[in-house]
């Protein structure tokens, strides 16, 4: 119990939730739990475990013509961290009422968000376009969840869970394939990317659009560190390194062209290259980043940079309201640096 990562559990309970609006047009929280104690989690270290939500189910809205719904998905996660969460070792604990973490919490918060979020605005619209037409089709629907995928592209595909949509008319040959819908889900986590401390800031530097000399400067950081005499030389080079960074961002915030870089990177950093809503599941709340609502903050707000503390924040002219920031974590001791580039509360679907 652990390694559990509620993150990892809540990629998957997304998963098989999306698959019962699709198929039903609601989510049954017995249902979603008695297919977790049904879940092969030994499948995972060799593939997908594949699972049939419904087959050949008839759907009609109105008087329009019946169509027909299949609803699959297909689910790969990280069994270490899932453990407890599905198949047998969940069972028990469905059998008793119990559940792991605040897990359940989360449930009900994800359940109550249907009909009321974007992800389910675009998922009932997936399934509408058929049911409100004039034409009888068989439909399938394939979610899968697979964010194990997506942590071999570098970090390009930022989507754990995509949905496919597959159907043919019943009275002819037609096909019609949907563009793929996908999702990053977190767990009550801001973090949307974590930089390196050498490239990391090159990388971060390069989209801003700042031209400076930190990559022959600090050229020893692309390299080994050993012994403590070395280590904490290293430290002292990263500390240089982030705090001309700093320096070179809050100049370049006031060009005029700052906003716009500034949301380039972000928008890449967030969606990645297949344009991934993010979706937040809290104890209270769902939360949701999207595409068409950073895009359009993006045309209605300026951004301004500012230090505060060993942070630098991204918020809004005038109102100060924070949209992103660079996070440091430097620990010498442990030989640990990072940087999170996470997000503010002012970059959420309102």
């Amino acid at each position: 119990m652990a390694k559990l990562n509620e993150g990892d559990v809540i990629e998957g309970i997304f998963t098989i939730a999306l698959s019962l609006y699709l198929a039903y047009g609601e989510v049954d929280k017995s249902k979603l739990n008695k297919i977790r104690t049904e879940i092969d989690t030994k499948m995972f270290s060799t593939g997908r475990f594949k699972y049939a939500v419904v087959k050949n189910y008839i759907r009609q809205r109105a008087q329009k013509p019946l169509d027909v719904f299949n609803v699959n998905f297909e689910m790969r996660l990280k069994f270490e961290s899932t453990i407890g969460a599905f198949n047998k070792e969940y069972e028990v604990l469905y059998e008793s009422s119990k559940d792991i973490g605040k897990i359940d919490k989360k449930i009900d918060q994800l359940i109550a968000s249907f009909n009321k979020t974007d992800f389910s605005r675009r998922a009932a619209a997936a399934a509408n376009q058929f049911l409100d037409n004039n034409v009888g089709e068989v439909v399938t629907f394939t979610v899968i969840a697979d964010g194990i995928a997506g942590e071999s592209s570098g970090g390009n595909v930022k989507g754990d869970v995509t949905l496919e949509v597959y159907a043919i008319g019943k009275n002819s040959n037609k096909k019609i394939i949907s563009e793929p819908m996908s999702f990053s889900l977190k767990s009550e986590s801001v973090t949307v990317a974590n930089l390196s401390p050498y490239n990391g800031m090159l990388d971060f530097a390069e989209a801003m659009e700042i031209k400076w000399n930190a990559k022959a400067d600090y050229i020893r950081l692309s390299k080994a560190f050993y012994g403590p005499t070395e280590q904490k030389a290293k430290f002292k080079l990263i500390s240089s390194m982030y705090n001309e960074l700093k320096t070179e961002i809050i100049k370049k915030s006031n060009d005029s062209n700052f906003t716009k870089t500034a949301f380039s990177f972000l928008k890449k950093s967030i969606f990645g290259s297949d344009l991934a809503n993010v979706i937040d599941v809290q104890r209270a709340t769902v939360k949701e980043i999207t595409v068409e609502y950073v895009n359009a903050l993006e045309n209605t707000i300026k951004l301004i940079a500012e230090a505060k503390g060993n942070n630098l924040v991204f918020k809004t002219v005038g109102a100060g309201i924070p949209i992103f920031q660079i996070r440091t974590k430097l620990l010498e001791d442990r030989n640990e640096a990072k940087f999170y580039l996470e997000v503010g509360k002012g970059i959420y679907r309102k």
